[in-house]
């Protein structure tokens, strides 16, 4: 299982989740957030993460405290996610089904493989396809 963080422009990180582990809300914050904060550090070293928005889903591990005190301390916004507002989740229907028909069919000899194929998939989405992920309306 992979953690994946993209936004209006591309891939921000994605994480492994180590086989047999879940993703807890201490998986989360110590892996997946601290990513992102490496990520945005080169492009805004002024303000890093200060002012971001993060929409997530109302999975348990993303509303757990660690998670709500880490995302305040980074300064991110969380955007409330409607659990029923489907067109706020434009990559759950277009982005991926995309990489799942991508990945299907084919063999990895090892997690490494495998995210690799993910962000080279990822990598190759134009911007513009991205922006739409984003767009309302």
């Amino acid at each position: 299982m992979y953690c994946i963080f993209f936004y209006s422009n591309g891939q921000v990180c994605q994480n492994c989740v180590p086989k047999h582990q879940t993703i807890t809300g201490s998986f989360y914050t110590n892996e997946c957030l601290t990513e992102v904060g490496k990520f945005y550090q080169n492009p805004r070293p002024g303000t890093g993460t200060r002012g971001l928005r993060i929409l997530q889903d109302n999975a348990r591990p993303h509303k757990t405290k660690l998670v709500r005190e880490k995302l305040v301390a980074m300064k991110i916004v969380e955007l409330d996610h409607p659990p029923y507002l489907l067109d706020l989740a434009h990559c759950d229907f277009s982005l991926f089904p995309k990489l799942k028909k991508h990945l299907s069919g084919r063999k990895y000899e090892s997690q490494a493989q495998i995210g690799s194929a993910i962000f080279q998939y990822m990598k190759g989405i134009p911007a513009e396809d991205y922006k739409k992920y984003f767009s309302i309306g």
